[in-house]
């Protein structure tokens, strides 16, 4: 397609060099960071390679809304899905360019007028041990999930709920979300954890940090990026909204780009717990036990009963019930808790189930190409990507081609894992 050459001129949409994550410097794309995304350039590479004039973009699982993005940058009408409330929202604020710029200045002026002025000038850290002393006296008061007390320190929580506070005050709702977006993306560096890829704690915790002038400096940062982006595709049509990827999506569509959850044994709702508790998209724990069930499970803590149903599909695969067979041969005489076996197996019921929605919806012709990623449980290989063409060729897809584009190492175990482009097409 020209369009890319063209319309991306003058846009900040640098060169990776092989990373698969975008960070806070790849400007539109990196608003929001998220673990096991892929970059915008990654995405902008694909869609220049595969979409033709005129296509719609359908992204069953949006994610942070980096094909999103990627796609109006092209010109290209898009949808977009998530099963979380949080990332949907953070899609919607990264394809929003009708804000005029001077708004959110007049915005962010009126919030920092407004943000608490006593704040410590430079991050203070502590023992893990002199933390929990800190925190024991403290009556602040947390969301319903005891996890969050060591997550974040009651003051830095204290200061980040007070900032949030004044931004939700905002009537204007873009801008409101925009701010938010700000906000939710220094979160995780005020907070006692970082990512390595999941997300872990810090070795040493913060008891306070300088919050607002973190905040005002990502705010403005985002707001000199999105002059940039400030009033290009106004004739491009992007949809977000709530979805799963089993059963919604658009009517019809021309080509998918999207990255499904791995079988990583990562909680994807996990990464993002300190977001949807702070900004309020769930009030308890147990809304985000809600939350998991409603995932395709990658993660041997959410196999759950109400997805039994995912399980006798994922095995009618050969290529599955092999490889989940050799893992049950490994758990043999151990009384684990968790079961990588049923987990793959549902995992790949799930995928049929995704599979069947897609090529329900695409139409004659149509592409998916589908980044996925290998995995490994008690030294045996799940390679995912060939599986994934298995249940993609017992819905109804031509499988075009796996074209890896890197390989990973784990710290548990030897084993080479690759991470794939699978290419699929619906019959004309």
């Amino acid at each position: 397609m020209r369009q890319l050459s063209l319309i991306s001129e003058g846009l900040s949409v640098p060169f990776t060099n092989g990373r698969t994550t975008n960070r806070f410097t790849d400007g539109v794309f990196g608003w929001y960071q998220y673990v096991q995304d892929f970059t915008g350039r990654f995405a902008l590479d694909w869609l220049d390679r595969l979409a033709r004039e005129g296509d719609t973009v359908w992204e069953p699982f949006s994610g942070s809304g980096t094909t999103l993005v990627a796609s109006k940058i092209m010109g290209l009408d898009s949808y977009g899905y998530d099963i979380s409330p949080f990332m949907v929202d953070v899609a919607k604020t990264k394809v929003d360019w009708t804000i005029p710029p001077a708004q959110l200045d007049t915005a962010l002026q009126q919030v920092l007028s407004e943000a608490p002025a006593c704040t410590p000038t430079s991050p203070e850290s502590t023992r893990w041990a002199d933390y929990e002393v800190a925190i024991a006296n403290s009556t602040a008061p947390y969301p319903d999930d005891p996890k969050l007390r060591k997550w974040i320190s009651p003051f830095i929580l204290q200061r980040f709920s007070r900032l949030v506070a004044i931004i939700d005050r905002i009537e204007n709702r873009p801008i409101r979300m925009f701010l938010k977006l700000a906000a939710a993306g220094i979160l995780i560096p005020v907070s006692n954890m970082e990512f390595r890829p999941n997300i872990s704690y810090q070795s040493r915790p913060y008891i306070d940090y300088p919050v607002t002038p973190l905040f005002r400096k990502r705010a403005m940062t985002m707001i000199q990026e999105y002059r940039s982006v400030y009033g290009m595709s106004l004739d491009t049509k992007t949809f977000v909204a709530l979805g799963d990827a089993r059963y919604d999506g658009p009517d019809n569509a021309d080509l998918i780009f999207t990255s499904p959850p791995y079988p990583n044994d990562m909680e994807y709702v996990h990464q993002t717990r300190l977001e949807l508790m702070l900004l309020s998209y769930v009030d308890k724990t147990r809304d985000l036990t809600t939350l998991k069930k409603r995932m395709i499970p990658s993660s041997v803590k959410l196999v759950y009963r109400s997805n039994e149903w995912q399980k006798a599909s994922g095995l009618e695969i050969a290529s599955v019930k092999a490889v989940t067979s050799a893992i049950s041969e490994t758990l043999k005489g151990k009384n684990w808790g968790w079961n990588a076996s049923d987990m793959t197996a549902q995992y790949f019921g799930g995928i049929r189930s995704v599979l069947s929605n897609w090529v329900r919806r695409l139409n004659p012709g149509g592409c998916a190409a589908v980044v996925i990623g290998d995995s490994a449980f008690n030294g045996v290989k799940v390679p995912t990507d060939k599986l994934f063409a298995d249940c993609a060729i017992a819905e109804g897809f031509h499988v075009e081609d796996i074209e890896p584009f890197r390989s990973r190492s784990n710290n548990k175990h030897s084993i080479k894992l690759r991470e794939s482009v699978v290419l699929l097409y619906k019959e004309a």
